[in-house]
């Protein structure tokens, strides 16, 4: 009777381990998978049981991006609210008395403004030498003299200048220049396609001198020293 019931113990004792590695098997194998996660929990028994937790998603950070500031409202209209550029409909042109020295004649090209609206004003005009009822023109264009000056804003009636000096042809060889009478002056405002024209009976160089036979400067304000 002793052996049956060692025999017996010894039974449930190998069931017991048995029923341990098979369940252990089949933890290893939710582990393996790689899909779900396990930890384990304390019962209220005191065994072991074995709980899935779903693995936890991390949260994206929050953006860094700034966000783009729309641009004021008419802010990127060209032209809005300036000034317009002062045209020859603006402007009356007139020349100032001469003065003469060591070969040169200087003179003030004067731009009136003698509309009813203010218009600005800035650089250098075009100035060449004309002659005949057509207006031919004669010799090289003025060249530029000095640096662009600061704009200028012309209010109706104001009055801003720029000096030209003429050389005399008297001092270029007749070959080179070969002298040309001339009627006055052809004139461009600065930015202007069109053109205007104040006359002065003179004689210029149609050929090609070695130094320039007209020079201008830049635009300053007021009716200019010359």
């Amino acid at each position: 009777m002793m052996i049956r019931r060692t025999a017996a113990r010894i039974a449930l004792l190998t069931t017991g381990v048995v029923a341990a590695v098979v369940l252990a098997g089949c933890g290893g194998a939710n582990q393996a998978t790689g899909g779900t996660s396990v930890t384990p929990s304390t019962g209220s028994a005191g065994g072991q049981t074995f709980v899935p937790v779903t693995s936890t998603t991390v949260a994206a950070a929050p953006s860094t991006t700034t966000p783009t500031t729309p641009a004021a409202a008419g802010g990127g209209e060209p032209g809005a609210g300036t000034t317009a550029e002062c045209k020859p409909a603006n402007l009356k042109l007139s020349l100032g008395g001469g003065e003469a020295a060591a070969g040169h004649v200087f003179q003030a090209l004067r731009f009136t403004n003698v509309s009813k609206v203010s218009c600005v004003i800035v650089g250098f005009p075009g100035v060449s030498y004309v002659t005949g009822d057509n207006g031919r023109q004669v010799g090289e264009p003025a060249q530029r003299d000095g640096k662009v000056g600061a704009q200028i804003t012309l209010h109706p009636g104001q009055v801003a200048s720029a000096i030209i000096s003429e050389t005399d042809v008297g001092v270029f060889d007749p070959a080179q220049c070969k002298p040309t009478d001339t009627r006055g002056f052809r004139v461009y405002p600065p930015d202007s396609t069109a053109s205007m024209f104040v006359a002065q009976p003179g004689r210029g160089c149609a050929g090609n001198p070695p130094d320039p036979q007209l020079r201008v400067q830049t635009i300053k304000p007021g009716a200019g020293s010359a």
